[in-house]
């Protein structure tokens, strides 16, 4: 299992246990199965949110190799769907209630990578002081 995926699975766990919600962005491969349901078209460009909270899915299990296999809960109905998403589709783990959000950038190829580390510098250079060209001090 790749590193990133334990960290999610960790994260995930630890949001549905403190505060009982947790979403999983999720992109569309002929890897990841949603039951009946399967991914819209809006959905297959986009990505498909998965909600998990107590009352939304039955059964629920990690794979050796990252996977989710889990009944999950749409519509109004709450109707069980059998899903398995595979572990190089989980895009993220987040929770609105506990304002943190974990993504994996090891999916995008370099380009992106490098473009979407250079848009974050950009937002943390202004509210991050960095410390770099100070000297140390001996004690």
């Amino acid at each position: 299992m790749k590193i990133q995926i334990k960290y999610l699975r960790n994260l995930f766990y630890d949001l549905l246990n403190d505060y009982g919600r947790v979403l999983i962005l999720v992109k569309h491969s002929d890897l990841t199965f949603i039951g009946n349901r399967g991914f819209t078209d809006e959905e297959k460009e986009k990505g498909l949110i998965l909600v998990f909270n107590n009352k939304n899915y039955k059964t629920l299990q990690w794979t050796e190799d990252g996977g989710i296999i889990a009944a999950l809960g749409f519509g109004v109905s709450n109707r069980a769907e059998k899903c398995f998403i595979h572990h190089n589709d989980i895009v993220a783990v987040f929770s609105p209630d506990a304002k943190v959000k974990f993504d994996r950038w090891d999916m995008f190829d370099r380009e992106d990578s490098k473009a979407k580390l250079d848009e974050s510098e950009n937002f943390t250079d202004k509210k991050i002081v960095s410390l770099d060209k100070f000297k140390k001090t001996k004690t």
